[in-house]
């Protein structure tokens, strides 16, 4: 175990080793001091006693001084020869020489004392006094004192005592008062000397810890700027010749050390001339900062560049002055910044501008466009059916296309156009410098033509088109948000007018947008006001001329819009949500209906249902269905539901579930409207369907079109060879009665029988028609 340091310890040893010096150094003047007033005082006194007598004291007297200055010679020479010094052995022999020589002096007035003359006495008594006096301020050692002080003082006392008389008495009470000041003296004398001697080696303790603390606070600081990337130079504020420099602005520079006396602050910095650095650093020696920054770029040896930051510093305490520069490699920061600054603005996937760029740039645009004034186009782009090529071939070959879209974009535009991608498969574009709204329209031409050719992916070909809309400033308006919502507008306008074109904003469209927005928020609750209801137009079997049974469609009559055609809010109610609630109150309302017909006819009587996509999206048709069912009670074969083609196209893996098990459940399945979607053959093949409709629009024109009779052929024939039932729709004529009857058509209706009638008028129809063959 080791024993506990405390630097206390190591002050009070040096104060020890001090005070021994101390007595050792004033041995030689004592000794000499003695000698001289120890002869003299026998000298005076050897009339009145023996010779021989005082020279034998004479003797014992050389010889104890001598001892003294032989153990004193003896210290000198272990301090000199750097032996290590033991403080308490040199004081315990100190001490025993001080014993030694307070007994033999003061034995003088025990073998000697004067016992005729007062004069004598009186000197016999100052004799001792003055040797205190003297030794009393150079003894730093109270038992050493008080020995001297009890062997001088003592015999004196006891001869004054001896004596008896008055006068004697009261001398030796003044003696020994006189002896107790004196030890008191010394005592105070020796713990100031103590008390001195601690302070000062504590400051000086102090002094070196702080000194040491201060070296080795500055050999590390030394060490972390010499060993830091960080550049630092030293520079004369006059000449900006470089002084001093770290090791950080040899390894960055590539410099030799030595040639940094040779090279100037502006060899260093780029593009920085000694007007503009003046002009830098005056705040410096105006006093105004301490510090000033700046950011630019460093040149290596090698002629290379680098970002970096500079911190500037002026000390007029040197002479001359200095400047001190810390410089930072900002090289990887600016990396970053860069980096930030490029996934802020651009597009990853496409490298593209993006929508926050993009919002910005406009601004600027619309500025550039008012002083010269000229116009600004703004196009929306947006990828027709993108949905499908993702999920049929995946999410990378979606990206894919995006990028060879990016690519194309690029190949047509001008230098001042500015394209980017705003969103999923969304693509903006901006033309500046506009002097003809038509000019937007050629590029809008050339965009939608760049997609007649398929992409090729993975070895495969992949078709799509565009939509597009486009605004112009400042003639559809001034600001940022108009004009992106009109585009917006604009291409939902070519979406809904078949796709693969472009369209102008028009005023018309904000009236539009702004009726479907009324119509939306009265729809929210027409369902609750009792608002809705159905209208049913019969079908009509064509072999027997008998009603077989109706399509339900739905009826809306606002207080404030009126009648309002399904046209105009079926698709609202899809989009907000409402078709849900809205299409399972039909199919309750219209497997009730049918219910209350079988009482009326002899034969079954069907009821067909349009179903949304959005219902099978939902994922809650089946459930829907059997719930009307059961609470109508009527038969699932008497219930018949309409999908479109757009369902299938669209939500190819969903439904077949769905309309799997509908099918399984006995519920009749029919595809409305075919011939206006994509029409194809693997739909009637995949899916279980017993119904296919013939759309009104090959019907109306029959009369007159070739090609709408040969496309009804093609469709009855395929239908039939699938096993499928016909029900042609729009029928208004007999000849188109007639050519339908030659193709064997199962089922018709139109108005040429009877228009969409409340159910309580198609009651009474049922009860009143007549047959017809």
């Amino acid at each position: 175990m080791f024993e506990e340091f405390h630097p206390q310890q190591g002050i009070e040893q040096k104060i020890d080793l001090e005070r021994v010096d101390l007595l050792y150094g004033h041995t030689r003047s004592a000794i000499m001091t003695l000698a001289v007033v120890c002869t003299l005082y026998l000298c005076w006194i050897s009339p009145h006693h023996s010779l021989q007598a005082l020279g034998c004291w004479y003797a014992v007297f050389t010889v104890v001084i001598v001892c003294r200055w032989m153990l004193t010679k003896r210290y000198d020479q272990h301090i000199k020869r750097g032996f290590p010094i033991s403080p308490v052995f040199w004081l315990r022999l100190f001490r025993i020489s001080i014993t030694a020589t307070g007994f033999t002096i003061g034995s003088l007035n025990v073998f000697f004392y004067p016992s005729v003359s007062p004069t004598y006495q009186m000197f016999a008594i100052i004799f001792p006094i003055a040797i205190l006096a003297g030794t009393a301020t150079m003894l730093p050692d109270l038992f050493s004192f008080a020995v001297y002080l009890t062997t001088l003082m003592l015999p004196v006392i006891i001869q004054l005592v001896i004596v008896g008389d008055n006068l004697h008495f009261a001398t030796a009470i003044a003696f020994i008062v006189l002896a107790f000041f004196f030890f008191k003296f010394s005592r105070n004398f020796v713990d100031n000397f103590f008390q001195s001697m601690r302070l000062r080696y504590e400051n000086r303790a102090l002094v070196e810890d702080l000194e040491f603390e201060k070296n080795r606070l500055n050999n590390r600081l030394g060490r972390i700027l010499n060993d830091s990337s960080t550049e630092i130079y030293v520079v004369a504020a006059d000449s900006l010749n470089c002084l001093q420099v770290n090791a950080g602005a040899v390894e960055n520079l590539g410099y030799p050390e030595s040639d940094f006396a040779k090279i100037n602050l502006l060899d260093i910095f780029v593009g920085l001339d000694r007007e503009k650095f003046d002009e830098l650093v005056e705040p410096l020696y105006e006093g105004t900062v301490e510090t000033v920054f700046c950011s630019g770029s460093n040149r290596r040896q090698d002629f290379s560049t680098y970002p970096v930051e500079a911190r500037l510093q002026l000390s007029t305490v040197e002479d001359p002055p200095i400047i001190i520069v810390t410089i930072q490699d900002i090289t990887e920061r600016s990396r970053w910044e860069d980096r930030l600054v490029y996934q802020a603005n651009y597009d990853q996937l496409t490298g593209l501008y993006n929508r926050h760029y993009m919002q910005s740039f406009m601004d600027s645009a619309f500025v550039r466009a008012r002083r010269a004034k000229t116009k600004v186009g703004l196009i929306f782009m947006d990828l027709d059916n993108f949905k499908s090529i993702n999920d049929s071939l995946g999410h990378a070959a979606g990206d894919e296309v995006l990028k060879q879209t990016a690519d194309r974009i690029r190949e047509i535009l001008r230098e001042s156009d500015t394209p980017s991608r705003t969103g999923g498969d969304e693509f903006t574009v901006l033309l500046e410098g506009l002097e003809e709204t038509s000019h937007a329209e050629i590029i809008a031409r050339k965009l939608v033509d760049i997609f007649i050719e398929p992409f090729v992916v993975k070895g495969r070909e992949v078709f799509t088109s565009v939509s597009i809309g486009i605004s112009v400033y400042p003639d559809d308006g001034e600001t940022l948000d108009q004009l992106m919502q009109y585009a917006d507008m604009a291409m939902y306008k070519t979406k809904d007018g078949g796709r693969n074109s472009y369209s102008f904003f028009s005023q018309e469209m904000c009236r539009i947008s702004e009726e479907q927005v009324h119509i939306t928020n009265q729809l929210r609750n027409a369902l609750a006001n009792g608002e809705l209801s159905l209208a049913y137009q019969p079908k009509i079997n064509l072999n027997n001329g008998l009603i077989v049974g109706a399509e339900a469609l739905l009826r809306w009559h606002n207080p404030e819009l009126g009648q309002v055609p399904p046209i105009k809010f079926i698709h609202l109610a899809e989009n907000m949500g409402f078709i849900e609630s809205i299409g399972r109150w039909v199919l309750e309302a219209a497997c009730c209906e049918a219910k209350t017909w079988q009482e009326l006819s002899s034969h079954p009587l069907q009821v067909a249902v349009n179903v949304s996509p959005q219902q099978f999206r939902e994922g809650t048709l089946f459930e829907t269905v059997s719930n009307a069912l059961q609470k109508s009670g009527l038969p699932s074969h008497l219930l018949e539901l309409e999908i479109t083609e757009n369902l299938l196209l669209q939500d190819s893996d969903r439904p077949i579930n769905v309309l799997q098990c509908l099918h399984d459940k006995g519920v009749r399945l029919a595809l409305d409207d075919f011939g206006t979607g994509y029409s194809s053959l693997s739909y009637l093949k995949q899916f279980p369907l017993q119904v296919l409709k013939i759309d009104r629009s090959f019907i109306s024109d029959l009369n007159t079109n070739q090609s709408s009779r040969t496309l009804v052929k093609a469709i009855v024939a395929m239908a039939h060879s699938l096993n499928l039932e016909v029900v042609a729709e729009g029928i208004e004529e007999e000849a188109q009665l007639y050519f339908l009857r030659q193709l064997e058509v199962e089922l018709i209706q139109g108005y040429y029988f009877s228009r969409p009638i409340p159910a309580d008028e198609f009651r009474q129809l049922l009860q009143s028609w007549t047959p017809f063959v």
